[in-house]
């Protein structure tokens, strides 16, 4: 008999999103408890109604701040089930396969995309859990928690909530405030540097990220600290800035080749093919580490390989663009483009060959 699990929310004005999130997990959970913090778009109503067959409850607060509720529907939620779904609205689970038996106390679900990441979402439904932050914030508890990565449930993020359209204004906020009251926090330090970056504020955005990577910690947060300042800089056409940081970010964690893949790109399109084909060369058919934080799977299945196919091609390595050419368009999951540019890149080393 699998251990029951009960979904935990908090919620506001999510009715166009909600209906996609709850079907999702209608034959995962046995309850449910959620919390809407001032919807005025009919969001109550079409939760009882999607989940009326199920046992569970609907807590209506004031809004005060993202750890702040979330810690609060948790409480709610404490003992009503083995283990707890913790959601956003805009968030779709997908199972793929049977889950396994349940014995740790947290699970970390991966976030699938271009960009992969892993979140605590499903966790033992008896133990002191709270959030911490007020906004980016993080699932903590009194004492150890031990956690495994689980891959039978995967989460599809739509990025759609109701919450979303002043979602930079509202963190860069409420991060600046809290940076003001603890300026040594590396975890605000580090999504207001993302906040900058998205609202399109670069150099601000670069100077939190180095102010991140220079505080140390987190050894994966400081290597992607140094990778988005990398490719800040470089779009910001200041190549030898760019350069440095983005070997900064790959010297400080070696098995991640985010940076190596901007490196390589980059030097290729400035006509660096010998650097270019040297380092694919290095780096090629690597797995993607088993990294928490903001991996990219493409650059180790495709991206790489991609580059090197045509820095291969530049330094008169033709037999070898050619075999990468092949490799690439035997891959099902290459993008539209680039199986385009591949397919040109192809007969260009045919002919080179003829």
């Amino acid at each position: 008999m699998r251990p029951s699990i009960c979904l935990c929310m908090i919620v506001k004005n999510e009715a166009r999103v909600i209906e996609r999130c709850l079907k999702s997990v209608r034959g995962l959970v046995d309850t449910w408890v959620i919390s809407d913090t001032g919807s005025t778009d009919g969001t109550q109503r079409l939760i009882r109604s999607i989940l009326d067959d199920f046992p569970g409850e609907l807590h209506e607060e004031p809004w005060v701040n993202f750890g702040y509720n979330r810690s609060l529907n948790i409480a709610h939620a404490r003992g009503k089930a083995d283990y707890l779904l913790l959601l956003d609205a805009d968030l779709v689970v997908r199972q793929d396969g049977p889950l396994p038996p349940l014995t740790a106390d947290a699970y970390m679900l991966r976030h699938e995309g271009t960009t992969e990441y892993r979140v605590k979402r499903l966790v033992r439904g008896d133990l002191p859990w709270r959030y911490e932050g007020v906004t980016h914030e993080y699932l903590t508890c009194d004492g150890p928690d031990r956690q495994e990565n689980i891959d039978a449930l995967v989460i599809e993020d739509h990025a759609d909530g109701g919450s979303r359209h002043d979602k930079f204004e509202r963190d860069a906020k409420l991060l600046s405030a809290e940076l003001e009251r603890d300026a040594d926090n590396p975890r605000n330090v580090f999504y207001l540097a993302q906040t900058m970056r998205d609202m399109g504020r670069i150099s601000e955005a670069i100077m939190f990220y180095e102010r991140r990577a220079q505080m140390g910690g987190w050894a994966e947060e400081v290597y992607y600290a140094l990778l988005q300042s990398g490719v800040l800089r470089a779009g910001s056409d200041d190549w030898p800035g760019a350069m440095d940081t983005l070997t900064r970010a790959w010297e400080a964690r070696p098995q991640r080749l985010e940076a190596c893949y901007e490196l390589c790109s980059r030097l290729r399109q400035r006509g660096h093919h010998h650097g270019a084909y040297a380092m694919t060369r290095a780096s090629l058919d690597r797995p993607a580490p088993n990294d928490l934080l903001f991996v990219s799977p493409w650059v180790y299945r495709w991206g790489l390989l991609f580059e090197y196919s045509i820095a291969a091609y530049w330094v008169g390595e033709t037999d070898e663009s050619l075999r990468a050419c092949d490799r690439l368009l035997a891959l099902p999951d290459l993008p539209g483009p680039y199986r385009t540019q591949t397919l040109a890149n192809r007969a260009y080393a045919v002919s080179a060959l003829s």
